[in-house]
């Protein structure tokens, strides 16, 4: 299955939007070497792919517009590559978040004071 936003994956249910870029971040980065070499190639070809169709496009305020679209575009047509292969990392990329997260609300901020309270 092809997964477009990290709001259709059901281990990321119940974080944030900025939670879930996070955990999508840690799973990319803990996919092996091949995953990530697939990834990356898969996205080179589409980037490629995008651009030289620029070439076609005549004149230079269409391409302009072009140009503008296609980098408005650019996260959505590769983020979908980078969620699909990550897929099998996320749940165990979302456990490391939540005890890195439990683990900062229990750490004392180390700065010598009581919060502010006096």
């Amino acid at each position: 299955m092809i997964y477009f936003s990290p709001k259709k994956i059901k281990a990321l249910e119940g974080f944030t939007a900025l939670e879930r870029a996070q955990i999508v971040a840690m799973a990319a980065r803990d996919m092996p070497f091949e995953r990530k070499a697939l990834a990356n190639t898969l996205k080179v070809i589409l980037l490629v792919a995008m651009f030289w169709i620029l070439l076609d496009v005549p004149g230079i305020a269409l391409k302009i517009i072009a140009l503008i679209a296609v980098g408005l575009l650019y996260p959505l047509v590769l983020q979908p590559i980078t969620l699909t292969l990550a897929i099998p990392y996320i749940p165990k990329a979302a456990e490391r978040f939540n005890r890195s997260k439990s683990f900062a609300q229990d750490a004392p901020d180390g700065d010598g004071e009581d919060g502010g309270a006096n």
